[in-house]
């Protein structure tokens, strides 16, 4: 595991274009294209990171579908925060869909 904070979970550059290209428009953002940095997930705001996560758990084009290994490692990330007690339904949610 890399503790770059600009890592997006080692989705691939080729990974983000292709959904980009598929999926992607100058005028329209498809809900889950956002693959969240792990300085995002260590740092944002539930408010803001709470959407982000979602959004790339549920509904991320095929090129984008996080491995339950890339979603432990996010999981991990938060339960390392000081507020991980604020977390707990997005540690939750993380937990719910490595699980099945």
């Amino acid at each position: 595991m890399t503790r770059d904070d600009q890592d997006r979970f080692g989705m691939s550059a080729s990974a983000l274009a292709a959904a980009q290209s598929s999926h992607g428009s100058t005028r329209t953002v498809r809900a889950g294209m956002y693959v969240p940095t792990r300085g995002e997930v260590a740092s944002m705001a539930l408010q803001t990171l709470r959407p982000i996560l979602m959004d790339w758990l549920h509904e991320s084009p095929s090129e984008l579908i996080p491995s339950m290994a890339q979603i432990s490692q996010v999981k991990a990330i938060l339960e390392a925060r000081p507020d991980a007690v604020e977390l707990a339904g997005l540690i939750e949610e993380c937990r719910q869909y490595i699980e099945g």
